[in-house]
């Protein structure tokens, strides 16, 4: 396939797709109304003063009418106390709660390529901790694939990756070039779209050639 720019490359029409994210600061939109899977930001867990802190984000519980939602957590240091992956599977734990259909949990974090290793430590930690009914999603960056081993994304512990294909609110540049390695993955993955970035259809159908392929996920922004 081409890396030249198709008829079929425009806009990312949330309308068009079933998956989506939906941040703590991005407000609800109709469109959630035809959502299969959610991908819901409930917290964060950053350093503050070289001390990893817990910051419950999002939606309050409440029981949200979707076939399958993930609890996403933004994660911006692999240093987490026990303490501190506790009160996750707590937060899982009070959705499920709700009676909403939890499938599992997310971690969102931009390990650099080189440090996948260290990354698959931590997921196997968190993984081990999860009930078994309760799967392991990670977001991935486009240049995991590139750069990195796609043998060691292969062996990551997690149920499926979900590769990102935008920056902030942007589709990043040349992401056409990054795309066909991932057909050497051997795990489940979706591809993330910004909502009203850019995506051309040939590469959706050309990804879906893989039996691990799953679909696409949008990342819903505020003023769409």
């Amino acid at each position: 396939l081409s890396l030249s720019v198709h008829a079929d490359e425009g806009r990312v029409d949330a309308k068009r797709y079933h998956a989506f994210w939906l941040w703590s600061a991005v407000q609800s939109q109709p469109v959630l109304k035809q959502a299969q899977i959610l991908y819901l930001h409930q917290a964060e867990i950053m350093l503050r003063q070289g001390k990893p802190v817990l910051h419950k984000r999002g939606l309050p519980y409440s029981a949200v009418k979707v076939p399958e939602l993930w609890i996403t957590v933004r994660v911006s240091t692999l240093d987490i106390p026990d303490s501190m992956l506790n009160a996750l599977l707590k937060l899982r734990q009070n959705w499920v709660k709700t009676g909403s259909h939890v499938v599992g949990m997310q971690i969102d974090f931009d390990a650099n390529s080189y440090r996948l290793d260290q990354y698959s430590v931590f997921l196997r930690k968190l993984k081990n901790k999860l009930p078994p009914n309760c799967k392991l999603s990670v977001t991935g960056l486009l240049d995991w694939a590139k750069t990195g081993s796609i043998e060691q994304l292969n062996q990551l512990p997690v149920d499926e990756i979900v590769i990102q294909t935008y920056q902030g609110r942007h589709t990043v540049t040349r992401y056409q070039e990054y795309l066909p390695a991932l057909l050497r993955l051997k795990i489940p993955f979706k591809i993330g779209l910004a909502q009203n970035g850019v995506w051309d259809l040939h590469w959706q159908r050309y990804l879906a050639t893989s039996p691990h392929y799953l679909g696409e996920v949008v990342f819903l922004l505020n003023g769409q």
